[in-house]
């Protein structure tokens, strides 16, 4: 069985996907798309497309996190959050189904404590939040040997997914003992004309997470859009915060030309909400906002 992930919009490419014998595809949820990765995130017509070819889908929260700043308590609840109710509300993702959160460099033990784990907790909170307690998706990780098998000690997550690289701390170790549900497989490379990683299922744990939706699953439930559309308009794009000021931690990022909705503007911070959908996602500088 070929497992693949990419940042890539693999719509077009289904066919060929199955030609080369493709029978996952593990997409992405995150705040916002990169300028690089203008598609990154899994969107529901090309769920509906991969299931309906009969290929399963695996997804993986990812806003950079390639580095420690990006991780403690309060951007995990965020990124929880958003997880969730992209997974619930825009994909109509099966329950039971598994949510991964990428961890992509080498942790420290001195990081794990202080942030990782911090991060993972606050995901736990925000799905219990959203669900009144009886969340409907598994968590699982993305990362290191170390990463994965100390947050499956503590509770944290239900599934793992070792990284690339068998330098990183405590993944050879992993491998070797079996303590996995997917390893990425190196080199990165290209599949019918897409930036791929292939990876590998462990036979003894062949239940990691992935699922199919119905072609004809609805989208997200109609809801009354509160507040005006704006576009954001700095060139290096627009951090996205917990609260409104510089003293709340950013949980993620706007690129320059994304259409947001801003529920409301007090003291030069403007509440938005990313899609429309009546959630609040968080704050941003409303001098870096424009009307449309």
């Amino acid at each position: 069985m070929s497992i693949i992930d990419t940042p890539f919009n693999t719509k077009s490419k289904i066919p060929c996907l199955l030609s080369q014998g493709v029978q996952t595809v593990i997409r992405y949820y995150n705040f916002s798309n990169s300028q690089i990765f203008t598609e990154k995130r899994l969107e529901l017509a090309e769920a509906q497309m991969l299931s309906a070819h009969g290929i399963q889908i695996a997804v993986v929260f990812q806003q950079r996190q390639d580095r420690v700043d990006d991780f403690n308590e309060s951007k995990g609840i965020a990124a929880g959050r958003r997880a969730y109710r992209h997974a619930q509300d825009n994909i109509n993702q099966p329950v039971n189904s598994a949510i991964y959160f990428s961890v992509d460099f080498d942790v420290s033990s001195k990081d794990m404590k202080n942030n990782i784990e911090p991060y993972f907790q606050g995901i736990k909170r925000a799905f219990a939040e959203e669900s009144g307690g009886n969340p409907e998706y598994r968590v699982g990780a993305y990362g290191s040997g170390f990463v994965c098998t100390t947050l499956a000690g503590k509770s944290l997550i239900d599934l793992t997914w070792l990284a690339m690289s068998r330098g990183f701390r405590g993944t050879r170790e992993a491998l070797n003992a079996g303590e996995f549900h997917l390893s990425q497989r190196a080199p990165a490379t290209t599949l019918c004309g897409l930036g791929v990683d292939f990876n590998d299922s462990n036979p003894d744990r062949p239940d990691f997470g992935a699922f199919t939706i119905d072609e004809d699953t609805p989208g997200q439930n109609p809801v009354s859009v509160i507040g005006e559309r704006y576009k954001v308009i700095a060139r290096s794009g627009l951090r996205l915060r917990e609260g409104p000021g510089t003293q709340f931690d950013i949980i993620g990022g706007l690129p320059q030309g994304q259409i947001v909705f801003v529920a409301s503007i007090n003291d030069g911070w403007a509440k938005v909400d990313i899609e429309g959908d009546g959630h609040i996602d968080g704050f941003a500088s409303a001098g870096f906002l424009e009307p449309v």
